[in-house]
């Protein structure tokens, strides 16, 4: 029996093929990828939890269509730039970095696939809705202390006055299971020394996960911070 498609990944215009492809190859259940034509309409279900809106051009046809889904309560999420903010949850800030198809996967991997610690759609909702920006950023650690590392990296993105304009950050851990060189826990203190030291203000929540397409050696660690004054930090 096949799961509903609960999360929609939508492009508009022939501009969003190639991303569109290459979120269709991470093979997520319960995801759907379409590329939208003209005419551009689209209509939510009462399946659909999410959905991201990415264009490259079209920026008032994404917008409209945006709204149809906000207004239906839909979890509205833009990857775009000239967008309207009223009809998104969030829309990524210019402090991303990140390619937009990895921008995708960071948002869809916490929620399809199985944790060990857990976290879920209810979870990111939390930390996105009504939240105007977001951004994510991820790093990657090496060798012995690469939490630490990793952490590190995260700290120096994070600065004084980005944090003050942060209200959530969800933190995923990332590292291959099967590997020779598990997690300790004396390693993980570098994450949870970090999560603590954050701002009482912030609404935290960490989550760690498996990854097999991490070398036994590695860690990734991404996080997804978001607020309505981030633009100004």
């Amino acid at each position: 029996m096949s799961l509903p498609t609960s999360f929609r990944v939508i492009g508009i215009g022939e501009a969003t093929k190639g991303i569109i492809e290459t979120v269709k190859s991470y093979g997520y259940d319960c995801v759907s990828a379409t590329v939208l034509t003209e005419p551009f309409e689209c209509v939510p279900t009462d399946e659909d939890k999410m959905v991201i809106i990415v264009a490259k051009d079209n920026e008032d046809h994404a917008n409209s269509i945006a709204k149809t889904f906000h207004d239906a309560g839909v979890l509205t999420l833009g990857l775009l730039d000239n967008a309207d903010l009223d009809c998104y949850d969030s829309v990524v800030s210019e402090a991303s970095c990140t390619e937009t198809p990895d921008l995708i996967k960071a948002i869809l991997q916490p929620i399809v696939t199985q944790g060990m610690i857990a976290y879920d759609f209810n979870d990111l909702r939390a930390t996105l809705a009504d939240t105007k920006h977001f951004f994510i950023k991820a790093v990657m650690g090496y060798g012995e202390g690469r939490i630490a590392e990793a952490v590190d990296c995260i700290k120096g993105a994070l600065t004084s006055s980005i944090l003050n304009t942060v209200e959530h950050i969800s933190i995923f851990l990332y590292f291959n299971k099967d590997g020779q060189q598990p997690l300790t826990m004396q390693e993980m203190t570098a994450l949870t020394d970090f999560v603590s030291g954050l701002p009482e203000s912030i609404y935290v929540i960490w989550a760690v996960y498996p990854d097999e397409s991490i070398e036994d050696t590695e860690v990734k660690v991404s996080i997804l911070a978001a607020g309505k004054e981030l633009e100004n930090g």
